[in-house]
């Protein structure tokens, strides 16, 4: 139920109010309180900031001050729809009230009928500027969440590289939105080798962050036990169903490095191949141990290969999100691109590499948005 302040020095204007009301200040569906001057108002409006809804003030008494009264408010700022009453039809006048801030105006003698009915319209329009106030505060502290959960999944991604001996290596995600499924990761073997991920989830977003965060523990908590890669996906995996998180699954290219041989054993659980950029300039697809997406009882067993990048290859590890980067005119990067950029940049380090590869695929999209996640990973061994 609204309460309107009426501010006015006309007692009838009042009289008639309580009349139509039986004597109360209000029924079922308005409240009224009264000030007969400005003395009166500022004191009213001072006590009942968050009480108000509406203001009927007039602009046609020198004691009140018309819509100027609310600039003699003591630091407080009554945020309320006002309206303009006027016992003439001058038209400068209500423009200028309409100027000062009046959302509507009623002439004297003023109609009960018409006064319920201004009251009405007036609220239900305050009550949807509130409504989308209070929405767009609620976008505003969601942004702010987001941007924050945001940083924080950029943080629990390493930025220190397992860059040892003759091995250089380089990674980087750019996520479609503030938080994506796509991610990286290095971590120590208890052998001295190092394990590397690269994984996609499926779809984009909260859900799928919160995914991948669950999927980057489970593998750090499962490899160090692990046999084999294979061991690995298929331990990472049981622990995933066991989650009993329905409609989603994770592609994901594992492999433990040795630096010292430039070895690399390695499973792939639905990933993008990777390709090998041998010495001579040669770009090679590596679809040795396909296996099937974790996040489900599939019951097909992993398996693991191996390579060996000898002195100047390198290996150059993906997303989909990378070839499938659509232009303006639904015209995919595609793998025939990237080979040409592999091809193009097969002397660089691992850092110039995926630089490069990306700036490439910005080159192509343009002005396109991005429509998914684009996470790479390279290795060089000089």
């Amino acid at each position: 139920m609204p309460k309107t302040l009426i501010i006015d020095d006309d007692p009838h204007f009042e009289t008639c109010i309580r009349a139509h009301f039986g004597g109360e200040a209000g029924g079922d569906d308005n409240s009224f309180i009264f000030a007969h001057n400005s003395l009166e108002a500022l004191v009213i409006m001072n006590e009942q900031t968050e009480e108000i809804d509406i203001v009927a003030v007039t602009i046609d008494s020198d004691d009140i001050g018309g819509l100027g009264i609310f600039k003699k408010l003591s630091d407080k700022s009554l945020r309320v729809p006002r309206i303009a009453l006027t016992q003439s039809r001058d038209l400068a006048a209500i423009r200028q009230a309409m100027n000062q801030g009046a959302v509507d105006f009623l002439t004297k003698p003023v109609e009960i009928l018409d006064l319920l009915a201004t009251l009405k319209k007036v609220y239900a329009d305050c009550e949807h500027r509130r409504n989308a106030w209070k929405t767009e505060s609620q976008l505003a502290a969601i942004r702010r969440e987001m941007d924050l959960a945001g940083s924080i999944q950029k943080r629990i991604l390493p930025d220190t590289f397992p860059n040892q001996g003759e091995m250089d290596v380089y990674a980087q995600t750019t996520p479609a939105q503030e938080m994506g499924g796509d991610f990286y990761d290095f971590f120590d073997m208890p052998d001295g080798n190092t394990a590397l991920v690269v994984a996609d989830v499926s779809g984009k977003g909260v859900a799928a962050a919160f995914y991948m965060a669950v999927v980057r523990t489970l593998f750090r908590a499962a490899a160090p036990a692990a046999a084999n890669p294979a061991a690995c996906l298929k331990e990472v995996n049981r622990l995933l169903i066991d989650h009993d998180i329905p409609g989603m699954f994770v592609t994901v290219f594992y492999g433990v490095l040795d630096a010292n041989t430039g070895t690399l054993e390695f499973s792939n659980a639905g990933h993008m191949p990777p390709y090998q950029i041998t010495a001579n300039g040669d770009v090679k697809i590596i679809e040795g141990a396909g296996g099937v997406v974790l996040g489900f009882d599939h019951g097909v067993p992993y398996t693991q290969d191996s390579l060996v990048l000898n002195k100047g290859d390198g290996l150059f590890i993906y997303t989909d999100g990378l070839t499938e980067a659509f232009d303006e005119q639904r015209n995919q990067f595609s793998e025939e691109r990237l080979i040409d950029c592999l091809v193009e940049n097969r002397s660089l380090a691992a850092h110039a590499l995926t630089i490069n590869v990306l700036a490439f695929v910005n080159d192509h999209t343009g002005d396109a948005p991005q429509s998914d996640d684009i996470t790479s990973l390279a290795i060089r061994r000089f």
